[in-house]
């Protein structure tokens, strides 16, 4: 242990002699560790950990499937009779996301981000309160009380934290809830809800007529030893019988049982693996230049090396001695490393997509700090081996003769350098291709068609109390109809209209589909088609195009004899094919209360990516929205100006109407569109800023390399221009040895990155791994950075004097 706190001292003293080298030697270990450790730090989180619950690997995720999707929501009908049935599960349980609206003490009227769960959700999950209770068992059932459980942060923001609230009455959705619990902090499951009240099992719920409508999500807990494929064969089993015992609604309806933790990562695994690849392959460039500078660092020492052994130092001791160096320069690294990571951290979080789990969560924990100190230790011995090994094979004679001489070029050295620079360059390569390939990727994300506008468009969520405004009622409709003809009067508003359902939104409706002047489809074979609910004014705001026919008008809908649907040109190409469905009647397989739902098609418009850019379009159904005056909807205007400009008038006009009513998450759709499309352009930015930093590094790798051999080789140099070379042959001799080395990276990396571009699979948009553009341009860039960092020090060359060079010897 002494002769190790020796070698630390020197080492120690070595690196205080020459700060240049330990300064750019740390800052370049620190920048590729800080890396790693932040990305690990998202991984142990998101990907290690992405289910604060108890027990989360017996947690599942229960879809219907039919025979065009395998991830189909359930029916309410269907779930209590599975839940009534199943014996793989202690128990399931459900939710609908609802948007919330709360008023009362603490604040002004907000509408948040909520679920209606049945009874059991939380227990299911493995969850409690961490203030109260949950819900109790018959708390879902009609009658019962009415009651709430708060999500912390709104507990503190509208609360201030008050214990006392447990008990307290507060209005959600305009009806008294007492408030039973309030969550732990961090606890937003699902879809980052902030208040949770249970489902009530009546009306629309239990309706016999609703049974293929289909929006409950499912969640179940598995007994414990009862495996995946057990669940999945006992709900394949009971969807059968539930074929059989409904077949108008449930045939070809199946069952899926899939992991929730697949669930909530989704194609976020395969983006975080690209992402550790990415930092990793950082680090490598980043050891690999190091090593490069040890072996020329190395070389300037034989001498000192050479009297060491000498006098009696093994080759062991020597090697030793060189490794604590190393080791040393990776703990440095390591630690500011860490202060780079933690300040990249902010930046992720601050920069993250909404719908990466748990970002807030992510921290510099016990995990990362072992991580990185492992790696510290890895990483010494990655860079720190071969210039030891390579030190202490000095030959003793010809090394004392060179004392002070600056030692000699060594042909095993100066091949491990070009080898070092050969697997950077390749692994740069990987890296920028799959920069380029992430970049096209997001630049025909950004350029498709959508089939609507989002430009000039405001969007305000709002939720009338079922208290003062009954499900589809004439106050209903009476206050929808004022607030249109507030809104549409304001200035600099062009169009305005009033939906269920937005688009780039959560949410969407798919039903049945039924020409009524056709036969009854045999069940399993009904038309399918995406429900839209949609006032007058909001295919216009939206600007999706009329292709024949008309568009909704405000009458519409409202009496039972001008009922009005309007189709996608895909679901008229696809369920009347040759022909033309204007002035069929068609029929949707949802009741919302008012004796039918659907109308006669009085128009055809265009298709539309309505649910994400990336989905092609689906057959689509509008629906005039006085069929289904909901209680929660949202206002689409569309505007000269900037829209945001109009957001205090609209605010204004609610009020007007309604002063207690919450005017929510006002945003324009441009804002969405950008949050749609903000996971793609998260990972895009960040695989970006590694390659950068690859080039970077590449490029400073080469240009130390080919500086340090153009110093050995001085006298060589001098002789050939002593001989009669040009500065553009001695130019020429330099650039062709290393151009060769990096073209020959640049073949491998080529090959690495076709095959690395499997992994970009699930995250590329409109672009192929093999796109020979990006190939072509990662080569052209790299072949010039390379060429530009070799010829500098190449010209520095023809500047040296044969004189000089020839008395050095």
């Amino acid at each position: 242990m002494d002769t190790l706190g020796q070698d630390f001292k020197l080492a120690l003293r070595k690196l205080r002699k020459s700060p240049g080298f330990a300064f750019i030697a740390i800052l370049t270990l620190a920048l590729g560790m800080g890396a790693n450790s932040a990305i690990f730090s998202v991984i142990n989180t998101v990907l290690l950990d992405p289910l604060p619950m108890r027990d989360p690997d017996q947690l599942v995720r229960v879809y219907d499937t039919d025979k065009r999707t395998d991830k189909l929501p359930a029916s309410s009908l269907n779930f209590r009779d599975v839940r009534a049935q199943a014996t793989s599960f202690t128990d399931l349980a459900g939710f609908d996301a609802t948007d919330l609206s709360i008023t009362g003490p603490g604040g002004e009227p907000e509408r948040l981000q909520g679920a209606a769960v049945t009874a059991p959700f939380f227990s299911v999950l493995g969850v409690q309160p961490s203030l109260g209770r949950g819900f109790a068992p018959d708390e879902d059932l009609p009658g019962k009380s009415k009651v709430v459980i708060l999500g912390n942060a709104l507990w503190k923001r509208r609360f201030s934290s008050d214990p006392g609230i447990i008990g307290k009455s507060v209005l959600v959705g305009g009806e008294p809830h007492t408030v039973v619990g309030v969550m732990a902090p961090g606890f937003d499951f699902p879809l980052k809800a902030q208040l949770w009240r249970p489902v009530t099992w009546e009306k629309d719920l239990t309706d016999p007529a609703n049974r293929g409508a289909h929006f409950l999500n499912v969640y179940g807990r598995l007994k414990p030893g009862v495996t995946l494929a057990a669940a999945q064969q006992e709900l394949s089993r009971i969807a059968k019988g539930l074929e059989q015992q409904y077949p108008k609604n449930n045939t070809g309806i199946g069952a899926r049982v899939i992991p929730l933790r697949e669930e909530v990562l989704g194609n976020v695994q395969p983006a975080l693996y690209v992402l550790l690849a990415a930092v990793a392959a950082v680090l490598l460039i980043a050891c690999a230049n190091l090593s490069n500078l040890l072996l020329a660092r190395a070389a300037s020492r034989e001498g000192e090396i050479s009297v060491r052994l000498a006098l009696g130092a093994s080759r062991g001791r020597i090697v030793r001695q060189l490794l604590v160096e190393s080791t040393l320069l990776a703990l440095l690294g390591a630690g500011l490393g860490l202060i780079f990571a933690t300040w990249g951290l902010d930046a992720l979080v601050a920069m993250g997509p909404e719908n990466l789990p748990r970002l807030q969560d992510v921290d510099i924990d016990g995990k990362v700090l072992g991580f990185t100190a492992l790696l510290a230790v890895l990483t010494s011995g990655l860079f720190g081996l071969i210039p030891a090994l390579q030190a202490s094979r000095v030959e003793l004679s010809r090394s004392l003769g060179e004392v002070g001489k600056g030692g000699s070029t060594g042909g095993p050295r100066q091949r491990a350098r070009n080898v070092l620079i050969m697997a950077e360059t390749a692994l740069a390569v990987v890296l920028l291709v799959a920069a380029g390939l992430l970049i096209k990727s997001f630049v025909r994300l950004q350029q498709v068609e959508l089939g609507y506008q989002t430009d000039h468009v405001l969007v305000a969520d709002l939720s009338l109390p079922e208290t003062q405004y009954t499900w589809a009622s004439p106050a209903t409709a009476q206050f929808y109809e004022q607030l249109l003809g507030r809104v549409r009067a304001l200035p600099g508003v062009k169009s305005a209209g009033l939906s269920v359902h937005l688009p780039l939104s959560r949410r969407n409706m798919r039903s049945t589909l039924r020409d009524m002047s056709r036969p009854e489809p045999e069940p399993g074979n009904e038309d399918l088609a995406e429900i839209r609910v949609v006032s007058a004014g909001v295919l216009e705001a939206l600007r999706v195009p009329l292709l024949r026919g008309r568009l909704l008008r405000d009458e519409d809908g409202t009496t039972p004899g001008n009922r009005a649907v309007l189709l996608s040109e895909e679901a008229a190409k696809k369920y009347w094919p040759g022909e033309d469905p204007i002035g069929r009647t068609v029929d949707i397989g949802v009741d919302y209360g008012k004796g039918g739902f659907g109308g006669v098609v009085v128009g055809i418009v265009g298709n539309t990516r309505f649910t994400a850019p990336n989905k092609e379009p689906a057959p689509e159904a509008y629906v005039s929205f006085a069929q289904a005056w909901s209680n929660d909807m949202s206002l689409v205007v569309h505007t000269n100006g900037d829209p945001l400009a109009l957001a205090g008038a609209v605010r204004a006009e609610v009020r007007g109407l309604n002063k207690g009513l919450p005017v929510a998450n006002v945003r324009t759709l441009d804002a969405m569109m950008g949050s749609a499309v903000s996971q793609p352009r998260f990972f895009m930015l960040l695989v970006g800023v590694f390659a950068g930093l690859a080039l970077l590094l590449a490029a400073i790798g080469i240009y130390g390399v080919v500086t340090h051999a153009v110093s050995l080789r001085t006298r060589e140099l001098g002789i050939r221009m002593a001989l009669g070379a040009d500065a553009r042959q001695v130019v020429g001799m330099v650039l062709g040895q290393y151009l060769r080395v990096t073209g020959a990276g640049l073949a491998l990396g080529v090959g690495l990155a076709y095959l690395a571009s499997r992994l970009l699979g699930s995250m590329l948009y409109g672009v192929g791994g093999g796109d020979p553009l990006t190939y072509a341009g990662v080569a052209l860039l790299l072949g010039m950075v390379a060429l530009a960092a070799s010829y500098l020090p190449a010209h520095r060359a023809t500047r040296i004097d044969p004189a000089l060079a020839l008395r050095q010897e």
